[in-house]
């Protein structure tokens, strides 16, 4: 029999690696990783929850969410991507500054 406590420890590890990541890098890939780990490890809740319960259930919606996560993270990459080709850069704080300072331009 597993260990189901062992796996919601590491989810519960893993999300919060994820958050500290989030919150503490600039780079808009960094920051899209981190938010990967944390829906991974809310993967691994849901995954470890479906395996207490009904597992073909569980695992049609682990599926979904994948589905989901794949196509939101090659969204989030050409976005990232764009950035980079239209400003020359991706850092986060750089960026939402220079959108400050175009909207005060456009206000004067």
């Amino acid at each position: 029999m597993l260990n189901y406590f062992l796996f919601l420890v590491i989810s519960f590890v893993m999300f919060a690696i994820g958050a500290y990541g989030l919150l503490s890098k600039r780079n808009m890939i960094r920051m899209l990783l981190s938010a990967e780990v944390m829906f991974n490890s809310a993967l691994l809740t849901l995954l470890v929850l479906a395996a207490t319960a009904d597992p073909i259930r569980g695992g049609v919606v682990a599926l979904i969410a994948i589905g989901v996560s794949a196509t939101e993270i090659g969204v989030m990459i050409s976005v990232g991507i764009l950035f980079f080709k239209v400003r020359g850069e991706i850092d986060v704080y750089k960026l939402s500054k220079s959108r400050e300072q175009k909207s005060r331009r456009l206000k004067t």
